[in-house]
Protein backbone atom coordinates (compact mmCIF):
# COMPACT_ATOMS: atom_id res chain seq x y z
CA UNK A 1 0.00 0.00 0.00
CA UNK A 2 1.21 3.45 -0.83
CA UNK A 3 0.01 6.83 0.41
CA UNK A 4 0.75 9.45 -2.23
CA UNK A 5 0.68 13.21 -1.92
CA UNK A 6 0.00 14.40 -5.45
CA UNK A 7 0.90 17.97 -6.25
CA UNK A 8 -0.51 19.08 -9.56
CA UNK A 9 1.69 20.56 -12.28
CA UNK A 10 -0.45 23.63 -12.27
CA UNK A 11 0.23 24.17 -8.55
CA UNK A 12 3.99 23.91 -9.02
CA UNK A 13 3.81 26.22 -12.01
CA UNK A 14 1.84 28.77 -9.98
CA UNK A 15 4.41 28.78 -7.18
CA UNK A 16 7.27 29.37 -9.59
CA UNK A 17 5.45 32.24 -11.26
CA UNK A 18 4.65 33.86 -7.94
CA UNK A 19 8.33 33.90 -7.06
CA UNK A 20 9.18 35.71 -10.26
CA UNK A 21 6.16 38.03 -10.48
CA UNK A 22 5.48 41.22 -8.66
CA UNK A 23 3.36 41.46 -5.49
CA UNK A 24 0.09 42.01 -7.35
CA UNK A 25 0.72 39.16 -9.76
CA UNK A 26 1.81 36.84 -6.93
CA UNK A 27 -1.37 37.62 -5.00
CA UNK A 28 -3.50 36.82 -8.06
CA UNK A 29 -1.70 33.53 -8.77
CA UNK A 30 -1.87 32.31 -5.17
CA UNK A 31 -5.64 32.09 -5.47
CA UNK A 32 -5.23 29.64 -8.38
CA UNK A 33 -3.20 27.01 -6.44
CA UNK A 34 -5.01 23.63 -6.60
CA UNK A 35 -5.48 21.80 -3.28
CA UNK A 36 -3.27 18.81 -2.49
CA UNK A 37 -5.19 15.56 -3.01
CA UNK A 38 -4.74 12.38 -0.92
CA UNK A 39 -4.81 9.16 -2.91
CA UNK A 40 -4.61 5.67 -1.42
CA UNK A 41 -3.30 2.97 -3.74
CA UNK A 42 -3.56 -0.69 -2.73
CA UNK A 43 -2.60 -3.94 -4.39
CA UNK A 44 -5.28 -6.58 -4.89
CA UNK A 45 -6.06 -9.88 -6.57
CA UNK A 46 -8.63 -10.46 -9.32
CA UNK A 47 -11.10 -13.34 -9.03
CA UNK A 48 -14.58 -14.26 -10.29
CA UNK A 49 -17.44 -13.38 -7.98
CA UNK A 50 -18.94 -16.87 -8.28
CA UNK A 51 -16.79 -20.00 -8.27
CA UNK A 52 -16.77 -23.34 -6.51
CA UNK A 53 -14.47 -26.30 -5.92
CA UNK A 54 -16.37 -29.58 -6.04
CA UNK A 55 -15.62 -33.19 -5.14
CA UNK A 56 -17.23 -36.62 -5.17
CA UNK A 57 -19.11 -37.57 -2.01
CA UNK A 58 -18.02 -41.22 -2.27
CA UNK A 59 -14.84 -43.16 -2.91
CA UNK A 60 -14.59 -44.97 -6.23
CA UNK A 61 -13.07 -45.34 -9.67
CA UNK A 62 -13.94 -42.85 -12.42
CA UNK A 63 -15.94 -44.42 -15.24
CA UNK A 64 -16.72 -41.38 -17.42
CA UNK A 65 -15.55 -37.77 -17.71
CA UNK A 66 -18.04 -35.78 -19.77
CA UNK A 67 -16.42 -32.34 -19.97
CA UNK A 68 -13.03 -30.67 -20.37
CA UNK A 69 -11.21 -27.60 -19.09
CA UNK A 70 -12.39 -24.40 -20.69
CA UNK A 71 -15.83 -25.71 -21.59
CA UNK A 72 -19.02 -23.93 -20.60
CA UNK A 73 -21.23 -25.86 -18.23
CA UNK A 74 -24.77 -25.43 -16.90
CA UNK A 75 -25.93 -25.80 -13.31
CA UNK A 76 -26.81 -29.43 -12.63
CA UNK A 77 -24.89 -30.72 -15.66
CA UNK A 78 -23.08 -34.05 -15.18
CA UNK A 79 -19.29 -33.75 -15.09
CA UNK A 80 -18.22 -37.32 -14.30
CA UNK A 81 -19.46 -40.52 -12.68
CA UNK A 82 -18.04 -43.54 -10.87
CA UNK A 83 -18.03 -47.14 -12.13
CA UNK A 84 -21.01 -48.36 -10.07
CA UNK A 85 -23.41 -45.72 -11.41
CA UNK A 86 -25.37 -48.15 -13.61
CA UNK A 87 -26.13 -50.44 -10.68
CA UNK A 88 -27.14 -47.49 -8.54
CA UNK A 89 -29.45 -46.18 -11.27
CA UNK A 90 -31.09 -49.62 -11.39
CA UNK A 91 -31.57 -49.53 -7.62
CA UNK A 92 -33.23 -46.13 -7.87
CA UNK A 93 -35.60 -47.49 -10.54
CA UNK A 94 -36.40 -50.47 -8.35
CA UNK A 95 -37.07 -48.21 -5.37
CA UNK A 96 -39.27 -45.94 -7.52
CA UNK A 97 -41.25 -49.01 -8.60
CA UNK A 98 -41.62 -50.00 -4.97
CA UNK A 99 -43.10 -46.56 -4.25
CA UNK A 100 -45.66 -47.06 -7.02
CA UNK A 101 -46.45 -50.56 -5.74
CA UNK A 102 -47.00 -49.13 -2.27
CA UNK A 103 -49.64 -46.80 -3.72
CA UNK A 104 -51.43 -49.79 -5.24
CA UNK A 105 -51.23 -51.78 -2.00
CA UNK A 106 -52.46 -48.79 -0.02
CA UNK A 107 -55.53 -48.46 -2.26
CA UNK A 108 -56.26 -52.18 -1.80
CA UNK A 109 -55.89 -51.91 1.99
CA UNK A 110 -58.27 -48.95 1.99
CA UNK A 111 -60.82 -50.87 -0.09
CA UNK A 112 -60.77 -53.81 2.31
CA UNK A 113 -60.99 -51.60 5.41
CA UNK A 114 -63.91 -49.64 3.97
CA UNK A 115 -65.72 -52.83 2.97
CA UNK A 116 -65.31 -54.33 6.47
CA UNK A 117 -66.74 -51.19 8.03
CA UNK A 118 -69.61 -51.07 5.54
CA UNK A 119 -70.49 -54.67 6.40
CA UNK A 120 -70.69 -53.90 10.10
CA UNK A 121 -74.23 -53.46 11.41
CA UNK A 122 -74.18 -50.97 14.23
CA UNK A 123 -76.43 -52.21 17.06
CA UNK A 124 -79.28 -49.92 18.01
CA UNK A 125 -77.90 -49.77 21.56
CA UNK A 126 -74.90 -47.83 20.13
CA UNK A 127 -77.11 -45.24 18.46
CA UNK A 128 -75.74 -41.73 18.80
CA UNK A 129 -72.37 -42.97 19.98
CA UNK A 130 -68.94 -43.09 18.43
CA UNK A 131 -67.04 -46.41 18.51
CA UNK A 132 -64.89 -45.15 21.38
CA UNK A 133 -67.92 -43.99 23.37
CA UNK A 134 -69.68 -47.31 22.80
CA UNK A 135 -66.63 -49.30 23.92
CA UNK A 136 -66.25 -47.17 27.04
CA UNK A 137 -69.93 -47.56 28.02
CA UNK A 138 -69.93 -51.31 27.39
CA UNK A 139 -66.74 -51.67 29.45
CA UNK A 140 -68.59 -50.06 32.39
CA UNK A 141 -71.43 -52.61 32.02
CA UNK A 142 -68.96 -55.50 31.81
CA UNK A 143 -67.22 -54.39 34.99
CA UNK A 144 -70.53 -54.05 36.87
CA UNK A 145 -71.83 -57.43 35.65
CA UNK A 146 -68.53 -59.09 36.64
CA UNK A 147 -68.69 -57.61 40.14
CA UNK A 148 -72.27 -58.83 40.54
CA UNK A 149 -71.54 -62.33 39.32
CA UNK A 150 -68.06 -62.78 40.83
CA UNK A 151 -69.27 -64.14 44.23
CA UNK A 152 -71.05 -67.01 42.43
CA UNK A 153 -68.36 -67.96 39.92
CA UNK A 154 -67.54 -71.66 39.94
CA UNK A 155 -71.05 -73.01 40.46
CA UNK A 156 -71.51 -76.18 38.41
CA UNK A 157 -75.18 -75.71 37.64
CA UNK A 158 -76.15 -72.10 38.27
CA UNK A 159 -79.88 -71.55 38.47
CA UNK A 160 -82.33 -68.79 39.09
CA UNK A 161 -80.79 -65.55 40.24
CA UNK A 162 -77.22 -66.77 39.68
CA UNK A 163 -78.11 -67.89 36.16
CA UNK A 164 -79.53 -64.46 35.44
CA UNK A 165 -76.33 -62.78 36.66
CA UNK A 166 -74.28 -65.05 34.40
CA UNK A 167 -76.41 -64.17 31.38
CA UNK A 168 -76.11 -60.44 32.13
CA UNK A 169 -72.33 -60.81 32.18
CA UNK A 170 -72.30 -62.82 28.94
CA UNK A 171 -74.48 -60.22 27.23
CA UNK A 172 -72.28 -57.41 28.51
CA UNK A 173 -69.23 -59.16 27.08
CA UNK A 174 -71.00 -59.61 23.75
CA UNK A 175 -71.92 -55.92 23.57
CA UNK A 176 -68.40 -54.92 24.58
CA UNK A 177 -66.87 -57.13 21.89
CA UNK A 178 -69.22 -55.62 19.31
CA UNK A 179 -68.09 -52.14 20.31
CA UNK A 180 -64.43 -53.19 20.10
CA UNK A 181 -65.02 -54.74 16.67
CA UNK A 182 -66.62 -51.50 15.50
CA UNK A 183 -63.74 -49.47 16.91
CA UNK A 184 -61.17 -51.77 15.26
CA UNK A 185 -62.83 -51.44 11.85
CA UNK A 186 -62.92 -47.65 12.18
CA UNK A 187 -59.26 -47.64 13.24
CA UNK A 188 -58.27 -49.88 10.32
CA UNK A 189 -60.03 -47.53 7.92
CA UNK A 190 -58.25 -44.49 9.39
CA UNK A 191 -54.89 -46.30 9.17
CA UNK A 192 -55.57 -47.27 5.56
CA UNK A 193 -56.45 -43.68 4.67
CA UNK A 194 -53.24 -42.47 6.29
CA UNK A 195 -51.21 -45.12 4.47
CA UNK A 196 -52.69 -44.10 1.14
CA UNK A 197 -52.03 -40.41 1.82
CA UNK A 198 -48.40 -41.19 2.67
CA UNK A 199 -48.01 -43.42 -0.39
CA UNK A 200 -49.40 -40.73 -2.69
CA UNK A 201 -47.17 -38.10 -1.09
CA UNK A 202 -44.13 -40.37 -1.53
CA UNK A 203 -45.02 -40.95 -5.16
CA UNK A 204 -45.57 -37.26 -5.90
CA UNK A 205 -42.40 -36.19 -4.08
CA UNK A 206 -40.05 -39.05 -4.84
CA UNK A 207 -36.97 -36.83 -4.53
CA UNK A 208 -37.80 -35.60 -1.04
CA UNK A 209 -37.08 -37.45 2.17
CA UNK A 210 -40.13 -39.29 3.43
CA UNK A 211 -40.89 -41.01 6.71
CA UNK A 212 -42.13 -44.34 5.37
CA UNK A 213 -39.91 -47.38 4.91
CA UNK A 214 -40.53 -47.50 1.15
CA UNK A 215 -39.75 -43.81 0.72
CA UNK A 216 -36.68 -44.18 2.94
CA UNK A 217 -35.35 -46.92 0.67
CA UNK A 218 -35.87 -44.70 -2.37
CA UNK A 219 -34.17 -41.75 -0.66
CA UNK A 220 -31.18 -43.91 0.25
CA UNK A 221 -30.90 -45.17 -3.33
CA UNK A 222 -31.08 -41.63 -4.69
CA UNK A 223 -28.40 -40.45 -2.26
CA UNK A 224 -26.10 -43.31 -3.25
CA UNK A 225 -26.56 -42.43 -6.93
CA UNK A 226 -25.97 -38.75 -6.25
CA UNK A 227 -22.74 -39.56 -4.42
CA UNK A 228 -21.50 -41.50 -7.46
CA UNK A 229 -22.12 -38.57 -9.80
CA UNK A 230 -20.36 -35.22 -9.95
CA UNK A 231 -22.57 -32.37 -11.15
CA UNK A 232 -21.92 -28.65 -11.42
CA UNK A 233 -23.75 -26.61 -8.77
CA UNK A 234 -23.47 -23.41 -10.81
CA UNK A 235 -23.37 -22.31 -14.44
CA UNK A 236 -20.02 -21.13 -15.72
CA UNK A 237 -16.83 -22.52 -17.18
CA UNK A 238 -14.70 -25.51 -16.19
CA UNK A 239 -11.65 -23.66 -14.87
CA UNK A 240 -9.76 -26.68 -13.52
CA UNK A 241 -10.34 -30.40 -14.07
CA UNK A 242 -8.34 -33.12 -12.32
CA UNK A 243 -10.24 -36.24 -13.37
CA UNK A 244 -9.16 -39.17 -15.53
CA UNK A 245 -11.05 -42.32 -16.45
CA UNK A 246 -9.82 -45.29 -14.44
CA UNK A 247 -8.33 -43.22 -11.63
CA UNK A 248 -9.47 -43.63 -8.03
CA UNK A 249 -10.97 -40.69 -6.20
CA UNK A 250 -11.40 -40.07 -2.49
CA UNK A 251 -14.62 -38.60 -1.13
CA UNK A 252 -14.26 -34.92 -0.33
CA UNK A 253 -11.06 -34.38 -2.31
CA UNK A 254 -11.56 -31.38 -4.61
CA UNK A 255 -11.23 -32.37 -8.26
CA UNK A 256 -13.01 -29.69 -10.31
CA UNK A 257 -13.28 -25.91 -10.18
CA UNK A 258 -16.23 -24.17 -11.85
CA UNK A 259 -16.20 -20.39 -12.22
CA UNK A 260 -18.53 -17.76 -13.65
CA UNK A 261 -16.23 -15.33 -15.45
CA UNK A 262 -18.99 -12.89 -16.37
CA UNK A 263 -18.60 -10.94 -13.11
CA UNK A 264 -15.37 -10.10 -11.29
CA UNK A 265 -14.30 -8.99 -7.85
CA UNK A 266 -11.02 -7.73 -6.43
CA UNK A 267 -9.93 -8.50 -2.89
CA UNK A 268 -7.18 -6.58 -1.16
CA UNK A 269 -5.63 -7.03 2.27
CA UNK A 270 -3.31 -4.09 1.69
CA UNK A 271 -5.15 -1.47 3.73
CA UNK A 272 -4.05 -0.58 7.25
CA UNK A 273 -6.11 0.94 10.04
CA UNK A 274 -5.20 4.49 9.03
CA UNK A 275 -6.35 3.96 5.45
CA UNK A 276 -9.48 1.91 6.00
CA UNK A 277 -11.23 4.68 7.93
CA UNK A 278 -11.11 6.77 4.74
CA UNK A 279 -12.89 4.09 2.70
CA UNK A 280 -16.61 3.33 2.66
CA UNK A 281 -19.03 0.94 0.98
CA UNK A 282 -20.25 2.27 -2.35
CA UNK A 283 -17.08 4.30 -2.90
CA UNK A 284 -15.99 4.37 -6.53
CA UNK A 285 -12.43 3.35 -7.35
CA UNK A 286 -10.16 3.14 -10.38
CA UNK A 287 -8.45 -0.18 -11.15
CA UNK A 288 -5.34 -0.85 -13.17
CA UNK A 289 -4.07 -4.36 -13.95
CA UNK A 290 -0.35 -4.97 -13.74
CA UNK A 291 -0.51 -7.10 -16.90
CA UNK A 292 -2.60 -4.46 -18.72
CA UNK A 293 -1.24 -1.09 -17.54
CA UNK A 294 -2.96 0.76 -20.36
CA UNK A 295 -6.39 -0.47 -19.24
CA UNK A 296 -8.27 1.54 -16.61
CA UNK A 297 -11.46 0.07 -15.14
CA UNK A 298 -14.11 1.37 -12.78
CA UNK A 299 -15.21 -0.41 -9.64
CA UNK A 300 -17.09 0.13 -6.40
CA UNK A 301 -16.31 -0.92 -2.82
CA UNK A 302 -18.74 -3.72 -1.90
CA UNK A 303 -17.43 -4.96 1.45
CA UNK A 304 -15.08 -3.89 4.25
CA UNK A 305 -14.37 -6.74 6.65
CA UNK A 306 -15.01 -6.19 10.34
CA UNK A 307 -12.12 -8.46 11.35
CA UNK A 308 -8.41 -7.84 10.79
CA UNK A 309 -5.12 -9.63 10.22
CA UNK A 310 -1.79 -8.87 11.80
CA UNK A 311 1.16 -8.77 9.42
CA UNK A 312 4.42 -8.10 11.29
CA UNK A 313 2.69 -5.58 13.51
CA UNK A 314 0.59 -3.98 10.77
CA UNK A 315 -3.17 -4.18 11.32
CA UNK A 316 -4.68 -4.92 7.91
CA UNK A 317 -8.27 -5.19 6.68
CA UNK A 318 -9.68 -7.00 3.67
CA UNK A 319 -11.72 -4.87 1.28
CA UNK A 320 -13.69 -6.20 -1.70
CA UNK A 321 -14.34 -4.24 -4.89
CA UNK A 322 -16.82 -5.25 -7.56
CA UNK A 323 -15.80 -4.33 -11.09
CA UNK A 324 -18.29 -2.34 -13.11
CA UNK A 325 -16.25 -2.88 -16.27
CA UNK A 326 -14.37 -5.88 -17.65
CA UNK A 327 -11.72 -6.63 -20.26
CA UNK A 328 -11.45 -9.79 -22.41
CA UNK A 329 -7.80 -10.29 -21.41
CA UNK A 330 -8.53 -10.36 -17.67
CA UNK A 331 -7.52 -13.60 -15.94
CA UNK A 332 -8.17 -15.09 -12.53
CA UNK A 333 -5.42 -14.18 -10.07
CA UNK A 334 -4.07 -11.12 -11.90
CA UNK A 335 -2.45 -8.42 -9.77
CA UNK A 336 -4.41 -5.18 -9.65
CA UNK A 337 -3.81 -1.69 -8.28
CA UNK A 338 -6.81 0.03 -6.76
CA UNK A 339 -6.88 3.80 -6.45
CA UNK A 340 -9.12 5.12 -3.67
CA UNK A 341 -9.64 8.88 -3.90
CA UNK A 342 -10.49 10.35 -0.48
Amino acid sequence: MKNLLILSTLSLFSILLSACAGPAAAEELSAQVIDIENVIIAEGRLEPIAYTNIAFSANGVIDNVLTAEGQDIAAGELIANLENTAALEAEVKRAETAVLEEVSLAYEALRIAQQRLDNYSIPSKFSGMTPVEAAAEMKIKVDKARIDYEPYMGYDNPRGYIKDLEEVLDNAWSDYNQALDWMEREANLAAAELRLAQANADYEKKEENGTGAVQSALSNAQIALSNAELRSPISGKVADLNLKVGESVVAGASTVTIADFSNWIIRTTDLNELDVVNIHKGQEVTITLEALPEVSLKGVVSQIDETFSNNQGDILYEVSIILEETHPDMRWGMTTFIEFVE
